[in-house]
């Protein structure tokens, strides 16, 4: 069992905000969380995984 971690940072790479998803829920689930009431004129998207 696993936990997915999706972030939102600012053009720094310091993080904004963060959400949390059990390993087999999608990555869109959490978006909406991320960015809502959040304003920017950009939004650039990345997908990377780790496994140990």
């Amino acid at each position: 069992m696993s936990t997915k971690i999706l972030a939102l940072v600012d053009a720094l790479g310091n993080w904004v905000s963060f959400t949390l998803l059990p390993e087999q829920r999608h990555d869109i689930v959490g978006v909406e969380a991320l960015i809502k009431n959040k304003e920017f004129n950009a939004l650039l998207a990345d997908k990377a995984f780790d496994a140990d």
